[in-house]
């Protein structure tokens, strides 16, 4: 009998037995991830309805930065156009000291005219007349040199951002007006809000050309690196 039985058992196919449970585990395995389909599916089609709402918040937020920025740009370009006080001053100081000219020199002329460039070698110019004539010269070199030279300026109005919404953006505005040099002042500023919570810092500031240019406010502003991710110029006008 025991015999018989150990015959039996090992006539069995084991390999093909092992196999066959091999296959069994991965057909269960197969129909596990199919019955979860449905569930991934659902989760996958709310994620791809989230990214669509944030398209058309993004959208809606672009619009309306586009629309300030021109109302903004026309702004500036309208104080552009406008006459400034101080060349209005300029163009009457020009017109006071060329008709101060004028006169000096309707003046010079009656002078000469009194002389007689033909006269005998013996007349000669009147001592007076020349010392006068070399007072005005004079007078009137100095006033032109006293003039001052036109400065040529410009607004400039940047962009500061953040690194995130955790940024502290008001030590971020201290750190900026904290820059200073000579042609450099600081104007308004303000914060704007640019999408989930962050802020970034919008600031004016009018500069001496030949003394303050973009490149050093950039490499200025960007040094503050535990604060400032990047700096863009939305507007940038001569004065």
């Amino acid at each position: 009998m025991v015999h018989s039985i150990l015959n039996e058992k090992s006539s069995l196919n084991v390999p093909a037995i092992l196999k066959a449970e091999q296959e069994y585990h991965e057909a269960k395995a197969l129909i596990d991830s199919i019955d979860k389909m449905p569930a991934a599916l659902d989760k996958l089609n709310a994620v791809d309805s989230e990214v669509k709402e944030l398209r058309k918040e993004i959208e809606q937020l672009s619009k309306h930065v586009i629309g300030a920025l021109g109302k903004l740009e026309a702004r500036l370009n309208g104080l552009s156009l406008a006459p400034a006080s101080g060349a209005t001053q300029d163009s009457t100081h020009a017109k006071k000291v060329a008709g101060d000219a004028d006169k000096k020199e309707t003046t010079e002329k009656k002078d000469n005219d009194d002389i007689d460039l033909f006269g005998s070698d013996e007349e000669e110019e009147d001592p007076e007349a020349i010392k006068r004539r070399e007072e005005r010269l004079a007078a009137y070199e100095a006033k032109k040199a006293k003039k001052p030279a036109l400065i040529a300026k410009s607004m400039i109005i940047l962009d500061v951002k953040p690194w995130d919404d955790e940024t502290d953006v008001k030590e971020m505005e201290t750190k900026v007006r904290s820059i200073q040099t000579d042609g450099l002042i600081w104007g308004t500023s303000k914060f704007v809000e640019v999408a989930y919570g962050i802020k970034k810092l919008q600031i004016t500031c009018v500069v001496e050309d030949d003394k303050v240019g973009t490149d050093y406010l950039e490499e200025q502003i960007t040094g503050f690196e535990d604060l400032v991710q990047s700096v863009d110029i939305v507007a940038f006008n001569k004065i």
